[in-house]
């Protein structure tokens, strides 16, 4: 009987399918653990507080033409109050979405979902869980990178692209986030009046750390120098 010798090319497949598996491993675990969306500025903010009207802010600043600043407490705020969703009827009793948080960076409109899945009748007799692991949180987030720049009229163009986003905690790409992009459809579609004010009547969309900032004041182009 012939013995096998090393073979390299074997050994090198061998090595990438491992790290291949690895890492389809370690995606699947981090998409389950929940981004902490803690610092997120009025995801935890009271009842009690009064919720801002930003579509009359946006109407009236479109309408006298001045810029206006929205935080991220404010808006977050008011998509809580103006914003509830669920999920299929064939799933609905085992998830529940817990809420709609949007994150300000710089250039960056983070926004996620927060779902969390249970089981009707969860609990025996005695008080334990039929399925101990249960209830459990899960995030889905996309981001929004948006950019005002000079345009070749002279005046001002917003532009936004759609780099990706997280499956919890695992990066995901923009294709792969276009899987659950309906359910970001349901809250554009929800509040279009908004959108329509705050971007498309907008010359100037700046998105900073925390805040928003919307200028729907002309530009005035420049006369070319000689």
């Amino acid at each position: 009987m012939m013995r096998r010798g090393f073979s390299l090319p074997k050994t090198i497949i061998a090595v990438i399918v491992v790290l291949a598996l690895g890492s389809m491993a370690a995606h699947t675990v981090l998409s389950w653990v929940p981004r902490n969306l803690q610092e997120v500025d009025g995801m935890h903010s009271s009842d009690e507080q009064p919720v801002a009207d930003l579509h009359a802010r946006l109407k009236e600043a479109v309408e006298k033409s001045y810029e206006v600043t929205i935080t991220e407490e404010e808006l977050n705020r008011y998509l809580a109050s103006k914003l509830q969703l669920t999920q299929s009827p064939i799933v609905d009793d085992y998830v529940h979405i817990k809420g709609i948080y949007v994150d300000l960076k710089p250039g960056v409109i983070d926004v996620s979902i927060e779902r969390e899945f249970t089981m009707p009748d969860n609990q025996q007799a005695d008080g334990a869980k039929k399925v101990g692991f249960l209830p459990m949180a899960q995030t889905v987030s996309m981001q929004l990178e948006v950019e005002t720049v000079d345009d070749v009229d002279g005046g001002k163009k917003t532009t936004v692209h759609f780099p990706g986003g997280n499956f919890g905690k695992a990066p995901a790409p923009g294709l792969l986030v276009y899987v659950v992009k309906p359910s970001f459809d349901i809250i554009l579609n929800h509040f279009s009046e908004e959108v329509e004010l705050g971007y498309r009547q907008m010359t100037s969309v700046k998105v900073e750390d925390g805040l928003i900032k919307l200028d729907p004041r002309p530009v005035t182009a420049q006369p070319a120098q000689p």
